[in-house]
């Protein structure tokens, strides 16, 4: 039994250089703290949702309370400016 063809549809998006160079620069200054083995969290102004983020990474590490004191250390350096 032949199954029906289904039709594709394809969108080819052109972006502006200004749209890009905008994109770009929105994200490079959004604030990150970064572990030793390279994970990246978003610093956010909520304190528990930080604190939430870094507990779910630190059980990642067996060296947990250096981990946790590391990446507290960076988010209160980071909010503080």
């Amino acid at each position: 039994m032949d199954m029906p063809k289904k039709s594709i549809q394809e969108n080819n998006f052109i972006i502006s250089k200004d749209h890009t160079d905008k994109f770009v620069a929105h994200k490079t200054r959004m604030p990150i703290i970064k572990c030793v083995c390279g994970f990246e969290i978003l610093l956010v102004p909520d304190l528990k949702a930080m604190d939430r983020a870094i507990k779910n990474h630190i059980t990642k590490h067996n060296k947990a309370s250096d981990i946790s004191e590391l990446l507290t250390e960076q988010a209160l350096i980071l909010a503080a400016n």
